[in-house]
C-alpha cells in the first residue's frame, strides 16, 4: 500500500491534520488488507479493498456495528469512518489491544448474545441488503421466518451455485422438496437481532480480557442462525452454550435444526470458494430429501 494513500485517507477521515507517526501492515485475506496505523489522535485498525469490487461493504459494515451497538447488549468494533479513493476504500475503526481472555470470557459471551438476540422486531429481514462474506445478502422483509429464510437465503444461493455449474438439475429438484421442510421445521419464535457473521475469528479478546464481536452481517432472522454458525468452524467453548441456554434457552430438537441453519453457510461457501464445499452442500441436502 503506497504510504501517501494511507496518509491521505487518515487525513479524510480524522478530519484534525493528524500527526502520523507510522503504518504497519498487519495482513490480508480475500477481500481486505489490514493496518495498523498510529498517529496523535489514536491508533487505528484500517481495512482497504477494491472498490469496484466490493460497492458499499463498508458502508454496510459501519451500518451494522451501530446497529449492535445501539442495542446495549453486546460489544462489537468501534467504527471510526469511511473514505475512498478513485479505486480504493478505507474502513477506520479504532484499534484493539489484545489481552489474554478473561476466565468468564465464554459464558460472558453466551449472555451477552441472549440478551441481543431478546431485542426483536415485527418482521425477518433489515432496513438495507448486505453482505456475508463476498456474497451479497438479501435482506427483504418477511413476517414468515420460513418464507424469509427460503426466498432470501437458499433460493438466491441454489440459483447463484446452478449458474456456477456446481448443482445439476436432480439436485435443483431436491431443493424444491427441502424447502418444503423449511417451510414446517422452524418454531414459531420472534425476529431476532442477530449478529450474523459469528464464528470464532469474529471473536476478539479486547485489553480487559473481554469478548469483542468484529465482521457483523446483522439482520433480524432466527437466532438458531447465529448458534449454527459458532459450530460450522470448531464450536465455541461449552461455557458459551450453557450461559446462553441459561439465559435464553432454545426450543426442542434445537440441534436437528442447525443442519438447515447451516445449508445457508454452505452454499455460501460453495459460491464463494467453488467446488470443494460441495460435499457439504450434498449431504445436508440428500440427509432430508431422498
Amino acid at each position: 500500500m503506497n504510504n501517501t494513500l494511507l496518509q491521505s485517507a487518515v487525513e479524510k477521515v480524522i478530519g484534525k491534520s493528524p500527526q502520523v507517526y507510522g503504518f504497519h501492515h498487519i495482513g490480508g485475506g480475500e477481500i481486505n488488507q489490514t493496518y495498523k496505523v498510529l498517529t496523535d489522535q489514536g491508533i487505528f485498525f484500517v481495512k482497504v479493498h477494491e472498490l469496484e469490487q466490493f460497492p458499499k461493504m463498508f458502508e454496510k459494515e459501519m451500518f451494522a456495528l451501530k446497529a449492535l451497538q445501539k442495542t446495549g447488549t453486546i460489544e462489537v468494533c468501534n467504527p471510526i469512518g469511511i473514505c475512498e479513493t478513485d479505486t480504493k476504500e478505507f474502513f477506520f475503526l479504532d484499534y484493539i489491544e489484545n489481552g489474554p481472555p478473561s476466565e468468564n470470557f465464554w459464558s460472558s459471551l453466551g449472555e451477552k448474545l441472549a440478551q441481543l438476540h431478546l431485542v426483536s422486531n415485527r418482521y425477518f429481514g433489515f432496513i438495507e441488503d448486505n453482505y456475508l462474506g463476498t456474497v451479497p445478502q438479501i435482506n427483504n422483509r418477511v413476517s414468515n421466518w420460513g418464507q424469509f429464510y427460503i426466498k432470501n437465503r437458499l433460493m438466491p444461493n441454489v440459483r447463484k451455485a446452478a449458474e456456477n455449474m456446481f448443482l445439476d438439475q436432480e439436485q435443483i429438484r431436491k431443493f424444491e422438496k427441502y424447502y418444503k421442510l423449511v417451510e414446517v421445521v422452524f418454531p414459531d419464535e420472534a425476529p431476532s437481532m442477530l449478529h450474523g457473521n459469528l464464528w470464532k475469528e469474529h471473536v476478539i479478546s479486547g485489553p480487559n480480557g473481554q469478548a469483542i464481536l468484529s465482521n457483523p452481517s446483522t439482520y433480524f432472522g432466527h437466532r438458531e442462525m447465529d448458534i449454527a454458525m459458532t459450530q460450522m468452524v470448531g464450536n465455541f467453548d461449552p461455557a458459551f452454550y450453557e450461559a446462553y441456554h441459561a439465559s435464553y434457552p432454545l426450543e426442542y430438537d434445537w440441534e436437528i435444526r442447525m443442519d438447515f441453519c447451516q445449508m445457508y453457510y454452505s452454499l455460501v461457501n460453495l459460491n464463494n470458494y467453488g467446488i470443494a464445499y460441495l460435499p457439504s452442500v450434498e449431504d445436508k441436502l440428500n440427509r432430508w430429501v431422498k
